[in-house]
């Protein structure tokens, strides 16, 4: 019976463990989106900067514009990527770490 008894209270503790670090988790996620997002502001910030410094050049060579957005796609698309790995890795690895003990 004292058997039984444990398993209930490591199925418990285990539960609570798990809530423990969802909810990290969840703080940890909600930090990656502010990081996100602030490097966004950022970046569209000195692209604006950068075409409207060389509006004059962009008006007579027009196939530039395209190379400047391929360019902020690829920056941004980068970045996300990067996110949402670090995300990943954190919930694969947090329990085999302990992060939030």
């Amino acid at each position: 019976m004292s058997a039984a008894g444990n398993t209930n209270v490591s199925s418990a503790g285990n539960t609570s463990l798990n809530a423990r670090y969802k909810s990290k988790l969840n703080m940890d996620s909600a930090l990656i989106a502010l990081m996100l997002s602030l490097l966004y502001g950022v970046q569209l910030f000195l692209v604006y900067s950068v075409f409207s410094a060389t509006k004059p050049v962009l008006l007579e060579f027009s196939g530039l514009i395209p190379v400047y957005l391929l360019f902020v796609g690829l920056m941004f698309f980068i970045e996300t990527v990067g996110c949402l790995k670090v995300r990943q890795s954190i919930k694969q690895h947090m329990h085999e770490f302990r992060y939030y003990d």
